[in-house]
């Protein structure tokens, strides 16, 4: 997902903040019922993702789950979701996109796993206090109004529950390389960081990304109870490098950041 890639390359749309974007919920949905198979077979393919550099250390913070009651929020094709059950957590995998949830269930055969269809951006189906950890990986940047889905995230946590979260690294995603005469890539031009945005995407068919500051996703955290415990900007090994050079400017500019948040205080109605 890295935002060098031409194909990927962000088509900066109209600026807003979150409740402005709130309309373009059902059409981000759309896109990723469309994106669904292409989503899922770049998933397979462990040398063709950038998944490699931020995994490992979604699991680290996510530590030992066996038995622990998991929300996998935005659970995508429920690649996560499987790991999580054979890890020996009780999971439960929620997706917008109907496709999506149809591809997961294909692939599964774990008890463990119960999905449900369910936009993040509306008031979930489940019940209060009723999960140990949330999961919200690389899917916070896809919906258009994080507020509601922190809220709701921080309701159906029980008290000290976590949330383990990741996303492309809101200050450097929406900056473009600058190279120099050989096509090398030099340096990222960082402008308009400030500003909540809508772009077109293009990795597996068109999708939304709504970029906003990071400070955006920490106040909605905060203001419902949550207090920041890691922050990890994740890069790839040399070992990783070598094999893949393609992923070597992953070591000079973080790409990813990786934040665990514990749930302290329950957010007052």
């Amino acid at each position: 997902m890295a935002a060098s890639s031409r194909r990927g390359r962000p088509s900066w749309g109209r600026r807003c903040d979150d409740t402005d974007m709130s309309g373009d919920a059902a059409r981000a949905l759309r896109y990723w019922d469309r994106a669904a198979g292409a989503y899922a077979a770049r998933r397979r393919d462990a040398c063709l993702s950038t998944a490699s550099i931020y995994a490992p250390v979604v699991e680290a913070l996510l530590g030992d789950v066996r038995d622990k009651r998991v929300l996998d929020a935005g659970c995508g094709d429920g690649r996560d979701a499987r790991k999580l059950a054979t890890a020996g957590a009780w999971v439960t995998a929620l997706d917008g996109s109907t496709r999506m949830i149809a591809l997961a269930r294909r692939e599964t055969s774990e008890a463990r796993i119960e999905y449900c269809v369910a936009d993040l951006t509306n008031p979930l189906p489940l019940r209060s206090r009723s999960f140990d950890v949330v999961l919200a990986n690389m899917v916070l940047m896809d919906i258009p109004r994080v507020d509601v889905a922190i809220a709701e995230f921080a309701r159906i946590l029980a008290a000290g529950g976590v949330l383990v979260f990741s996303l492309p690294h809101p200050c450097f995603f929406c900056a473009d390389w600058v190279h120099d005469r050989q096509g090398a890539r030099l340096h990222k031009a960082v402008a308009d960081y400030l500003t909540a945005k809508v772009a077109q995407l293009d990795f597996w068919g068109p999708t939304l990304h709504f970029h906003r500051p990071l400070s955006s996703y920490l106040d909605e955290m905060s203001g419902n109870g949550f207090v920041l415990d890691a922050v990890k900007e994740p890069m790839p090994t040399e070992d990783a490098v070598i094999q893949h050079p393609d992923l070597a400017h992953h070591r000079r500019i973080p790409s990813f950041i990786v934040g665990r948040a514990r749930l302290l205080r329950f957010p007052t109605p």
